[in-house]
């Protein structure tokens, strides 16, 4: 089975740009290692549309990312990174 591919929104974008450039390879590097088997390393958010859901991964203690994974096409979209204290405000 191939992975999936890992495509970046936006805001993505400048999220990492706003990070530490090693912290930023870190989230780069944790997200392509869960592309083969993603469900394994995610955890659904609650308050997410039942069609559309939104899954968290855990980068390290204080940061998580935020994704979007279409199985029909395997991409990951990766919609946001941001510190866990804020993070959780948008969804």
């Amino acid at each position: 089975m191939s992975g999936y591919a890992v495509r970046y929104t936006h805001r993505a974008d400048r999220d990492l740009g706003r990070l530490p450039p090693e912290l930023a390879r870190q989230v780069i590097r944790k997200i392509h290692a869960i592309s083969q088997e993603p469900y394994h390393h995610i955890k659904k958010i609650k308050g997410s549309h039942p069609l559309h859901p939104v899954y968290s991964v855990r980068i390290r203690r204080g940061l998580r990312a935020f994704l979007s994974i279409h199985d029909d096409v395997l991409i990951i979209h990766v919609l946001e990174v941001e510190y866990r204290k804020s993070a959780y405000r948008d969804f």
